[in-house]
């Protein structure tokens, strides 16, 4: 059950922190914001430009941590549970 709940977990995070990166997409010379969307992490070199400006990707860091916090506790709730039904 342990390999089982750590695995998934380890899977989860490897969902969040790589093929699910949320950033925000800004160009110009003021940083104007585009687009926020979630990609993975070999897309965020982009070969385009917007009105001459190559767009830069900027990872939300605080938004990764919410999330991964977020999973870290699920799976721990859920390990609480099926420990006590044992």
């Amino acid at each position: 059950m342990k390999k089982k709940l750590l695995s998934s977990y380890f899977v989860l995070i490897f969902c969040i922190g790589v093929l699910f990166v949320p950033v925000s997409l800004k160009w110009g010379p003021n940083f104007e914001f585009h687009s926020k969307k979630y990609v993975p992490l070999w897309q965020l070199q982009t070969d385009f430009t917007i009105d001459g400006y190559y767009p830069i990707h900027e990872i939300d860091i605080m938004r990764i941590i919410y999330e991964i916090g977020i999973v870290t506790l699920l799976i721990y709730t859920l390990y609480l549970i099926l420990k006590n039904k044992k």
